[in-house]
């Protein structure tokens, strides 16, 4: 038998849940501020760890240049320096020749650093484009979260990042 008082405090907790609910909604839809800055970046590795034949468990280290286009059009050099990454990586899955990794990314920028983490099933030696999260940053960055998407072609990587601060 449940006492009037447990019942009472349970009567109360769901009444209060049930009242803070709409609140709670209202407030993860109204983004006032909406403070989205789309970020684009080209990056160039130089420092590539990763094994020829890639296996369950092997994890590697890649660091590149990044680039972003010239506010002031330039036809001899179309792309500024924009800052330096690195990646650390892991093999997730080998099927064949598909490859998953989990990968955690830091992009260090003029404004401060976004980290990003992503999940990306390719195959060796082909362009691939996957989604990327923004789980945080430093700097303008320190509260930033979004996502966005990266390409990886060779030695080369494109993203373009919808960061929310």
């Amino acid at each position: 038998m449940i006492t009037s008082v447990v019942r009472g405090i349970a009567v109360t907790a769901l009444t209060t849940t049930i009242a803070l609910l709409p609140t709670q909604a209202q407030a993860e839809g109204s983004d006032e501020d909406n403070d989205i800055e789309t970020i684009e970046l080209t990056g160039v590795n130089w420092l590539d760890t990763s094994p020829p034949h890639i296996r369950v468990g092997d994890k590697w280290v890649v660091r590149l240049d990044l680039y972003t286009k010239r506010k002031t059009g330039s036809a001899e050099r179309p792309l500024q320096r924009a800052g330096d990454g690195q990646a650390e990586c892991s093999a997730v899955q080998v099927r064949g020749s598909r490859v998953t990794t989990v990968c955690t990314r830091v992009l260090s920028l003029k404004k401060g650093t976004l980290t990003l983490s992503d999940m990306i099933t390719s195959t060796p030696r082909k362009p691939v484009t996957a989604k990327t999260a923004i789980t945080g940053g430093t700097g303008q960055y320190r509260s930033a979260y979004g996502d966005g998407y990266l390409t990886l072609d060779g030695r080369y990587s494109h993203w373009k990042l919808d960061v929310d601060e």
